[in-house]
């Protein structure tokens, strides 16, 4: 056995020729494994991210920088700084874009955040021959924050189906919000005390924020000819707005003021208000690799400028009523007094004994036995009734004369009116 191997050997590799046969195969064998070797270092991965995925909430900085996403734990510091140098980005982010308007709807300036709008994105890197994505999710989970005062006074009989509260309340949100709900189904206008009154608000995405705030209803203060009661709103020294009930001239009142009916009022369900966003100023966080998760200041921003009309009737509908003097007959009785009579006598002026009307010979003899002297005196005999003020009728005012503002009706700024239907307390559309 062991001679036939060696038969089969020497056939097989004892030749120049198959030597240099073997000598090849063996070469090829080296070369193919160096090559194998080369392929496989070329094929080294460096572009080694941390995340594939980014999740953000609306509002934050998206990082763009590699250096954010890198894997440093897994590549050299000399590597990391090649790569960071090296490495060129393309993104297809789409940042919020902002126009602010004054009250009268005129453009007074525009403005690009630094953080995209809800959406999906990819972040695409390219290293040499390497590439690599991260996937960019931005929604929005973050409700509305709520800026409003913790109590609000109002005059009694205030209609608060007309109130105007968006000019009371605030609304900071990086999203577009809808109308503020307000629930005054349990104020008692008509009733002087405190009550709770729910606001709520939701952006566009279904985030609800709510917040209960306390309403004063105070007695109206006493007013003059020519004046009505009303709820004010003013800004007081720190920027913040609150109501005070007051009084002023009907030619003094503004469309920051809303005055009193003078009859009961009936509040029913929600009503809604305008609400406008406070654009913010900063973003509320950074996203990137490193941190995936940032808190919301939510002071709010929008990239839609077609905002709906809607009516706020809060300016009063005033008619001047003149109302005439009220009089009564009034009869008074005469005036009469007892008033003392008077007749002169001859009077002692020692024992005071009174001698009558001319009886000089008795105060002679008196005088004589007693030695006292006597003297003329007027003495009071009586008395009489004597009218010191005549019977008379007297025509009194029982009322002044007076004009009375009377609001029949509010006003919307584009023109639309609501009157009263005094019948039912309940407004009537015009």
């Amino acid at each position: 056995m062991k001679m036939r191997i060696r038969n089969i050997f020497n056939k097989y590799l004892y030749t120049k020729q198959k030597k240099v046969i073997a000598c090849v195969i063996v070469s090829v064998l080296v070369i193919g494994g160096v090559r194998a070797a080369v392929l496989n270092i070329s094929k080294s991965n460096d572009l080694i991210l941390v995340v594939d995925t980014q999740n953000v909430e609306l509002g934050q900085t998206v990082s763009t920088n590699i250096d954010d996403y890198l894997d440093h734990d897994k590549v050299s510091n000399k590597l990391a700084k090649k790569i960071i140098k090296d490495t060129e980005e393309k993104d297809n982010l789409k940042y919020i874009k902002v126009i602010n308007k004054d009250e009268k709807g005129n453009v007074v300036s525009k403005e690009e955040k630094d953080y995209p709008k809800v959406g999906n994105y990819e972040i695409n890197f390219t290293y040499e021959n390497e590439s690599a994505t991260v996937k960019v999710i931005v929604k929005d989970k973050t409700k509305p924050e709520i800026k409003a005062p913790e109590s609000i006074d109002v005059v009694q009989y205030t209609n608060l189906s007309t109130f105007n509260f968006g000019e009371l309340l605030e609304v900071a949100d990086y999203s577009d919000v809808e109308e503020w709900k307000i629930d005054i189904s349990k104020v008692d206008v008509s009733t002087i005390g405190t009550y709770d009154l729910k606001i709520s608000i939701q952006d566009q995405y279904k985030n609800n924020a709510t917040k209960t705030l306390k309403v004063n209803v105070t007695e109206a203060p006493a007013v003059s000819k020519g004046e009505v009661a009303v709820t004010e709103v003013i800004t007081d020294k720190n920027g913040n707005k609150k109501t005070v009930v007051t009084k002023k001239s009907n030619n003094k009142i503004s469309s920051n003021d809303f005055v009193a009916a003078t009859f009961p009022i009936s509040n029913r369900g929600i009503v809604k208000s305008d609400a406008t966003n406070i654009n913010p100023t900063t973003n509320n966080g950074i996203s990137k690799a490193t941190s995936n998760t940032a808190s919301s200041s939510n002071k709010g921003g929008s990239d839609s400028n077609n905002i709906p009309h809607t009516h706020n009737y809060n300016i009063p509908i005033i008619k001047v009523v003149h109302h005439d003097a009220e009089t009564k007959r009034v009869h008074h009785d005469a005036v009469i007094e007892n008033q003392p009579m008077y007749e002169e006598h001859i009077v002692c002026k020692v024992c005071y004994k009174d001698f009558g009307k001319y009886c000089g010979a008795d105060a002679d003899d008196h005088s004589g036995d007693t030695g006292h002297s006597y003297e003329s005196k007027d003495v009071q005999i009586g008395t009489r009734q004597v009218t010191v003020k005549e019977a008379y009728d007297e025509n009194i005012v029982v009322k002044q004369a007076c004009d009375e503002t009377v609001i029949t009706g509010y006003k919307c700024s584009c023109d639309a009116i609501v009157f009263f239907n005094f019948f039912s307390n309940n407004p009537l559309l015009v």
